[in-house]
């Protein structure tokens, strides 16, 4: 896929976001909406995103190691890009800023984003859809734990149980026995899941929208941090992840497709639940909503180009 291809699809999902924006302007949504939306997002639209991603799925046992590789790269490339950016940070003053801008520059938006781009840039890849759903399974658990850690600083707050008791996880918890079985699912029912997993990146997109509209352009476009986030975010987070696929690739026999798919959710901008993670912990809200905002206008331009690195891996 070329550039200017991927740079049309990318757009498309930002433009998304337009009448969030727009609406919220024009005062025609009251101050709670984000909120609201954000529940129906995480309740019921991503948890169904999450089950017609993999129901409906041909399963084979050679796909166990493929899963494997993705689960094990998943824990260690979030952690390398974690280790590099609280080093990048490390002088930022105010410490609740500097852990808002750490979580922000690892923390992806895998779910709401992930697998409808994934979708959008390789149409009928199936493999790739379910890698993304593997990442998001150890995704959601580091989000839970090390994520909360990240804004907090303190382990006190981190609650293990929810790396199981969320909702995509037990989504994905429902829906594995059917995929592992082989289990045909029947339209009647795969149709109105794939309606309500279809919400996730539209209601995504406009929570976005609606939160830039309240953000104050001063503050999204003059902070020098926040672009420093965008590039640790959406640069060198997906290089680095790269380069420690590619290492082992040297060594093992990895498939293409899990190279790619690491790659590209790598890239994927600083997730919501960031700024969400910093309205329940009292962490900097200000700067992650920024820093999530400029993360996802930029990826635009990020995406596409290094999408042209998949040509050569």
């Amino acid at each position: 896929m070329n550039f200017l291809s991927t740079f049309i699809q990318v757009l498309i999902v930002v433009v998304l976001a337009v009448p969030g924006f727009a609406l919220r302007k024009a005062k025609l949504l009251p101050e709670n909406t984000a909120g609201v939306f954000a529940a129906l997002l995480l309740y019921v639209a991503q948890p169904f995103l999450m089950m017609s991603s993999i129901l409906g799925k041909t399963f084979e046992s050679s796909m166990l190691v493929d899963f494997a590789w993705v689960a094990a790269f998943a824990v260690v490339t979030q952690l390398a890009v974690y280790f590099a950016a609280k080093l990048i940070f490390c002088k930022t003053k105010q410490e609740s800023s500097k852990r808002a801008c750490v979580a922000a520059s690892y923390l992806g938006n895998v779910g709401f984003m992930g697998i409808p781009v994934m979708e959008m840039l390789f149409p009928g890849n199936n493999d790739l859809i379910l890698y993304t759903v593997v990442y998001n399974i150890v995704f959601n658990a580091m989000c839970w734990t090390l994520g909360v850690f990240a804004i907090t600083g303190d382990r006190k707050s981190v609650r293990p149980i929810k790396i199981l008791l969320n909702p995509p996880t037990i989504a994905v918890i429902i829906a594995l026995p059917f995929f592992f079985c082989n289990v045909a699912i029947p339209e009647e029912i795969m149709t109105p899941i794939g309606y309500l997993g279809d919400m996730t990146l539209p209601l995504s997109m406009i929570i976005l929208g609606i939160r830039l509209a309240d953000m104050s352009p001063r503050k999204l476009v003059t902070d020098p941090k926040i672009y420093l986030v965008a590039f640790v975010k959406l640069v060198i987070a997906p290089l680095l992840s790269l380069g420690i696929v590619m290492l082992v690739a040297l060594i093992a026999d990895i498939d293409r497709y899990v190279i790619i798919a690491l790659f590209i959710i790598a890239a994927m901008p600083s997730a919501s639940s960031t700024l969400t993670f910093a309205e329940l912990y009292g962490g900097d809200r200000e700067t992650a909503a920024a820093a999530t905002l400029m993360n996802t206008l930029l990826c635009v331009v990020t995406i596409p180009v290094l999408m042209m690195l998949c040509e050569v891996i």
